[in-house]
């Protein structure tokens, strides 16, 4: 009994996808035509921070920012000028309510990119691995044969100097 209850704890935790690549294997398997690269990255990322050659941009989450009041928005401001010192990005994030948005249409819009280029595996991507290995999952929930791409878009693909830019 604890045998058994202790292999379905290790599957529990194990990925449903199948596995991780580094960005190079990657794009090997993009190269021969064996699988398509998808940026699960919001479309603002993507636009503005560059993606690499051949991904196709299919966001997993959406983000929408509420900024709190002109009140707190013009003391930081204040603050800043006061202080000749910029707050940080986590203080700064403190002046909106974030909210995440599961895109409703991911799965059947990477089905649908993958028909389209005549493929049965997709490799996903975002900019440092943790939402894309979460993507992952989802699909390969869904019966997709699914690829975490390591280290992500900044981390992975730009360092291995592999094709990237429109930024």
């Amino acid at each position: 009994m604890k045998y058994l209850l202790s292999l379905l704890m290790f599957l529990s935790f194990a990925n449903a996808y199948e596995g991780d690549l580094t960005a190079k294997e990657a794009f090997e398997m993009q190269k021969e035509g064996k699988a398509i690269i998808v940026d699960v990255r919001t479309t603002v990322e993507f636009l503005y921070t560059g993606h690499g050659e051949g991904f196709i941009n299919i966001p997993a989450y959406y983000w929408t920012y509420d900024p709190k009041s002109i009140e707190t928005r013009v003391q930081s401001a204040d603050y800043e000028v006061k202080n000749e010192k910029i707050k940080d990005h986590k203080s700064t994030m403190k002046l909106y309510n974030a909210k995440e948005l599961i895109n409703k249409n991911f799965v059947n819009e990477v089905m649908q990119a993958m028909k389209m280029q005549g493929v049965e595996s997709v490799i996903l991507v975002c900019r440092s691995g943790p939402r894309s290995s979460a993507a992952a999952e989802i699909l390969a929930k869904e019966g997709i044969t699914a690829y975490n791409m390591e280290d992500g878009f900044i981390n992975g693909w730009t360092k291995e100097s592999l094709p990237w830019g429109g930024q």
